[in-house]
């Protein structure tokens, strides 16, 4: 799997049209045509020039500042994955296999460690992990896979990125 993220843009992925402080932006987890992750900074009117068939593998919003203060630049990072990990339950069906799996994981992983996720004990020996979201106190099984070093060194530099 190849990945392409990186830090947030300061104007549109499609149109190249500079984004404006306060404008509320649109970013997109997705896979292009040569098979490759990346993500898409988009006005909501840059909307219509994404294919149709243009896999989405997960999606949040964020406001536009040029020069956020250090705590607003925290929480923002913080919501951008929050909302990316609520988007990968959302579009489970469209996304399937490891990728998604492997993505479920560390997003988990990391929101558990910034307090927004709390494991549960587990219930039997499945697979699954169950985490409660602090806030809403809703439940989300996450499939536990054994994941190598690489694998979790390479993804987990990515979502640093993703969310910087």
């Amino acid at each position: 799997m190849e990945w392409e993220i990186k830090p947030f843009g300061k104007e549109s992925s499609f149109s190249g049209n500079p984004f404006q402080d306060g404008e509320e932006i649109n970013c997109y987890l997705i896979r292009n045509k040569e098979g490759t992750l990346i993500r898409a900074d988009l006005r909501n009117d840059d909307m219509e020039n994404m294919d149709a068939g243009t896999l989405i593998l997960g999606r949040w919003t964020r406001v536009f500042e040029s020069s956020p203060d250090k705590r607003e630049e925290n929480l923002n990072q913080q919501r951008t994955l929050e909302e990316l990990f609520f988007s990968l339950f959302e579009v489970e069906d469209a996304i399937a296999g490891e990728d998604a799996n492997v993505l479920k994981q560390i997003v988990s992983l990391m929101l558990e460690r910034k307090r927004v996720l709390r494991r549960l004990p587990p219930r039997s020996s499945s697979t699954l992990t169950t985490y409660i979201h602090v806030k809403s106190k809703k439940e989300f099984k996450v499939p536990s896979i054994d994941i190598t070093p690489q694998v979790v060194m390479s993804v987990q530099e990515q979502l640093q990125v993703l969310v910087r």
